[in-house]
Formats: C-alpha cells, sequence, structure tokens
C-alpha cells in the first residue's frame, strides 16, 4: 500500500506542469510522413527490443549504441516474490543499416551477455567514451533482500565491440539516471537527492536536490529538481536536463563543483540529452509528464514524443520531431541526429524511430 501510496503521489505531482505544457511550437524539421519504425530483434533470443531508452553516437565507425530493457516489465516483477526482473541489452546497430529504406527490422546481438553481470544486465543512462572506446552505463541490477527484489544501480564499462570487461562494479547514487564519459572521466546525474519517501517528497514539493556527482561519489551540483540526460559540448561544457524544470542547464565549473552559467527553456521535459555535429544539443523532450507517468508506470495509453536541438550558446530552440498523438512513435527519451536523419528511442515504445533528412 505504501508503495502504491508514492506512486500515485508522484502521478499528482507531475499533474499541474502538465497540464501547462507549452503547444505553440511551430513547425518541425521532420514531419510524421519522414518518420517510421525499425523493429529490433534480438538474435539471440529471437524477442522484441523494447525500452531503447538511451542512445550513444560513435560517429568516427558510424555505429549507433543501444541501451534497452523492459523497465515496466521489470519493475513490475521486481514487486513479486517470483523470478528476477527480466534482464535487457547494450546493443550496437550500423547508421546505414536503419536509414535504409528497405529496413524493416534489424536483428541485432549484445554486445554483453546478461549473465556475466551480478544482479542482471539493465542498462539505463549510456555514453561512449571516445578516447577510450568504452562504453560506460547505469546497470540497474536486482537482488533478493528478504523475500522481495530491491534495485542497486552501479556504472559498468564494457568495451565498445563487447570484448572486454573493464572493472568491477563501480557505485553509483541510489537515484543514478545517466553518465558523461570522456577519457575515461565520469560524471553521473542523479533524478533525486533521495530515494524512497524522500524521493516521494521531492516530487510532491518540486525540491531541488537532484543534480551531477563525480566518479567518485562527490556531489558536484545538486540544485535541479529531476536532473537527467547529460552531454559535453564541444567546447567542454556539461549540459544537464532538468526534467521538472523544463529547462537544460549548462553549468560550469565553480570552487566547490559546478554552478548554472546558462539555463534554456524547452517545450516540455527533457529526458536524455546527445550532441549532434554542429553543435547543438538534442533532446528527447516529454509534453506531458502525466502521460508518460501513466503509460511507463501503468501501462496507460501512449505518450507524445518530441524532439529539439538546442544552441547551447545562444539559447536558441529548434523543433525537430513532434508527435502529440504518438502516431509514429510514443514517449521518445533520446535522439540522435546524423547526416542522413533523426534517430529516437523510447522507455516504452519497440525499436527505433527512423526519420530521414530531405535530400
Amino acid at each position: 500500500m505504501e508503495k502504491t501510496l508514492h506512486r500515485l503521489a508522484a502521478v499528482l505531482a507531475l499533474a499541474l506542469p502538465a497540464a501547462c505544457a507549452r503547444e505553440d511550437i511551430g513547425a518541425a524539421r521532420y514531419g510524421l510522413d519522414d518518420c517510421r519504425r525499425v523493429a529490433l530483434i534480438d538474435s539471440a533470443t529471437g524477442g522484441i527490443v523494447r525500452g531503447a531508452e538511451d542512445l550513444a553516437l560513435d560517429a568516427d565507425s558510424g555505429r549507433l549504441f543501444i541501451s534497452a530493457y523492459d523497465r515496466r516489465a521489470a519493475e513490475k516483477a521486481a514487486r513479486k516474490r517470483g523470478a528476477a526482473p527480466p534482464s535487457g541489452g547494450v546493443y550496437a546497430v550500423v547508421i546505414d543499416d536503419l536509414f535504409d529504406p528497405q529496413t524493416a527490422e534489424l536483428r541485432i546481438r549484445a554486445l554483453a551477455a546478461s549473465g556475466d553481470f551480478a544482479g542482471g544486465l539493465r542498462p539505463h543512462g549510456i555514453s561512449y567514451d571516445a578516447a577510450n572506446k568504452e562504453l560506460v552505463f547505469v546497470n540497474r541490477s536486482y537482488a533478493r533482500d528478504g523475500g522481495k527484489w530491491k534495485m542497486t544501480p552501479h556504472l559498468r564499462r564494457i568495451g565498445a565491440n563487447g570484448e572486454a570487461f573493464v572493472g568491477a562494479p563501480a557505485p553509483a547514487p541510489c537515484a543514478a539516471n545517466d553518465v558523461e564519459a570522456s577519457g575515461g572521466a565520469v560524471i553521473t546525474s542523479f533524478d533525486h537527492g533521495g530515494c524512497g519517501a524522500g524521493a516521494t517528497l521531492e516530487n510532491v514539493f518540486s525540491l531541488k536536490r537532484s543534480g551531477v556527482s563525480s566518479q567518485d561519489g562527490g556531489v558536484l551540483f545538486d540544485r535541479a529538481v529531476f536532473a537527467n540526460g547529460l552531454a559535453r559540448t564541444a567546447g567542454g561544457d556539461i549540459v544537464m536536463a532538468a526534467t521538472r524544470e523544463k529547462s537544460l542547464l549548462v553549468l560550469d565549473e565553480t570552487d566547490k563543483g559546478f554552478g548554472v552559467a546558462k539555463r534554456i527553456a524547452l517545450p516540455g521535459g527533457p529526458d536524455n540529452l546527445t550532441i549532434a555535429a554542429d553543435g547543438g544539443v538534442v533532446a528527447a523532450v516529454h509534453p506531458s509528464l502525466l502521460k508518460l507517468t501513466g503509460t511507463r508506470k501503468f501501462g496507460i495509453g501512449k505518450a507524445p514524443s518530441r524532439i529539439v536541438k538546442a544552441d547551447p550558446d545562444t539559447g536558441a530552440v529548434e523543433i525537430l520531431f513532434d508527435d502529440p498523438k504518438a502516431k509514429v512513435f510514443s514517449a521518445a527519451t533520446a535522439a540522435v541526429e546524423t547526416g542522413a536523419g533523426l534517430v529516437a528511442g523510447s522507455v516504452t515504445d519497440e525499436g527505433l524511430m527512423v526519420c530521414r533528412a530531405a535530400s
């Protein structure tokens, strides 16, 4: 009962900002007719890949890395006393294959076996460290705690070709969400300052207690409402998604960690972030956090998808894609823009959305 009340409180806390979502956003660069879904099939299990929540691009090799697991199914299983919650995988796809007009589905191979991870493999936020050719991700492992399943996040590294594991599981904040890795250095966002009842209070009262931690666990910034995606610009600035504030925060270093150098307002709550070739910050944003909560936590309906690109220097925001009725894709949580077009993943939907750029 207590957990149910916490979940309902979170939904009610999201209702007001969702009702006030801005809609006068202008035309999108990619129309619904420019976009389609590409199904992903795990070649080892034959199962459909659902919940491709985050994406990372290796532009040099032309590959897209995907972190995916069925989050709602895992959370549902964890509330029971039966088998372990289902696992997911870290995958790589070739960009050219995605944009081939003949591609309706791709059979993809996981870069690492779930059984190699204590507590299973359920990758959440992911980052590609080009300098070390490694993937760093938040892994949500489950272990029995009495008769129940308890989730504990860890930071994990694997080689970008799945050929090696790098180090042991590293500790992460209890509410670890996304990572940004560069040259071996890693920072992690945490979407709540506390967990359990403390997180519920943060939701209800929109408390600014989330932010960014260093790889040794030190808090670098903790003055955001639901810190989410992270990205590093070409100039070295850190950009963080503040989902409940409907903003991107450009952070700069201070003698005490990070401070807010610039705030960029967005038409929705930003989730995961990537950097486009032109330096823009590509963000999947949620126009309705209430609908997102309904579909993600309770399986009710579909949530709209919206993708934007923000100039971190000027603050200008361009609408790349908008699907208010989820006709093409529901609940997009990450997007990457390439020379061929736009690719998006979703926390709840199947496969990837692919939008071809105008020729």
